[in-house]
């Protein structure tokens, strides 16, 4: 009779598959969410090139998602030191207000998604794993502007320990899942994005007994070409990010108590601060002041034959206390500001494919969690939001709206 085996050099969980060295852990989360929001004037870039209109028919205001995860770790020591292998994916069915931007009806299966799945070995990771840039957790959906991929950044990275605490990140990043994306005229709707160099992201960690501190960077290049018959745009254009963040632990006011701040400036990486588009976790167009919106990260010149870029930055903070080890409260607020290129912004919004001038948004939400034992959490959020945007010729989008959200959440995670 074989047995399973415990293995204790890796942690709690992990058993030697029979017959190897090899040590694997299995687990999971499962998640049921139950969301309302509290605004029915919706608003939404239109597509025909007729600028911001507001959607008057069968808006949801509530919805609903559940939503799984399997994850694996397997590690295997050698003289080199440990390989480790990690998977994760997700399968999710979303309903309402949950499974539209746009709010419209909508139910369904999402495909499966892949969170992460990379080999680390010897300082290297290779493959899909959390994005280089990313500091801050998010806690909440709709909580703030800051990095943080649900879906990871497919990466070649190396990780040094440098000792004192002290550890360096040098990657190289594909900006497919995580670049926010151009901004284009109606005489160039055939505009398209293209990979022409990676993107290179940096950081520095310092951990101690009482915090973290991390600074972050990012270099990349937005590369265009048309193939409308009215324009021959072949262009590129260096953008670039920078950001810190910090993390004080706070055991003299409870056990499992921390302060995050965080902050970023980016030179058209938007998605490093004011994105707020739906693949990105730390967000969701749903919930910012009922608007639906993107923020690009660079968009053509008035002449149409060059990119300018978007300038945009973000200060954030998150505070975690427990009441009792069984309760947990966080509150967060952001606020994040967008500046459009200036011979973007002065066009009217009816005369491009998608409109976005400048844009100011803020947010406070707040987070109570009932945790019954471990790994097992129930929880209830409430968001503020408010969204300004702004545009120099048309006066009639130069509008400030906020809106609340609301959210019941059963998680399990194994």
């Amino acid at each position: 009779m074989t047995y399973v085996k415990v293995c204790d050099a890796f942690g709690a969980g992990f058993y030697t598959i029979p017959g190897t060295d090899t040590c694997i852990k299995i687990g999971g989360r499962v998640r049921a969410d139950y969301a309302a929001s509290g605004k029915k004037d919706v608003y939404t870039t239109a597509a025909t090139g007729t600028g911001l209109s507001a959607l008057s028919a069968s808006e949801n205001l509530w919805g609903n998602e559940a939503r799984g995860r399997l994850d694996m770790d397997v590690r295997t020591p050698t003289s080199f030191g440990t390989v480790q292998a990690v998977t994760s994916t997700r399968v999710h069915r979303t309903s309402g207000v949950l499974g539209t931007s746009t709010l419209t009806s909508s139910a369904g299966t999402a495909a499966p998604q892949l969170e992460a799945a990379y080999i680390r070995f010897a300082g290297f990771t290779f493959g899909v794993a959390k994005d280089n840039f990313a500091f801050m957790p998010s806690t909440m959906y709709g909580s703030g502007h800051w990095a943080a991929f649900a879906n990871g950044a497919f990466q070649m990275a190396y990780t040094a320990s440098l000792g004192g605490g002290f550890s360096a990140t040098l990657a190289v990043q594909d900006s497919s899942y995580t670049t926010s994306g151009l901004n284009a005229t109606s005489t160039t709707a055939n505009l398209n994005n293209y990979n022409k160099m990676p993107q290179i992201n940096a950081r520095l960690d310092w951990d101690q007994s009482w915090g973290t501190v991390s600074a972050m960077g990012a270099i990349g290049q937005l590369s265009t070409q048309s193939t409308a018959s009215t324009s021959t745009i072949n262009a590129s254009k260096g953008v670039w990010a920078v950001g810190a963040g910090v993390k004080i632990n706070l055991p003299m006011l409870a056990a499992g108590d921390a302060l995050y701040l965080n902050g970023g400036y980016a030179n058209g990486m938007t998605e490093y601060t004011v994105n707020w588009v739906s693949f990105k976790s730390s967000d969701t167009s749903r919930n910012v002041g009922g608007f639906v919106q993107t923020a690009y990260s660079a968009g053509l010149n008035s002449a149409g034959t060059a990119l300018e870029t978007y300038k945009s930055w973000n200060v954030a903070a998150l505070f975690t206390h427990y009441w009792a080890p069984q309760w947990r409260h966080t509150f967060v607020g952001t606020y994040g500001q967008l500046d459009a290129p200036s011979t973007i912004n002065n066009n009217a919004w009816g005369s491009m494919t998608q409109g976005q001038g400048d844009a100011t948004v803020w947010n406070i939400g707040t987070q109570l969690t009932f945790l019954p034992t471990a790994n097992f959490e129930i929880g209830v959020d409430v968001l503020y939001a408010r969204v300004k945007l702004t545009n120099s010729t048309t006066t009639a989008v130069n509008t400030s709206q906020g809106n609340w959200t609301g959210r019941l959440r059963v998680e399990r995670t194994f």
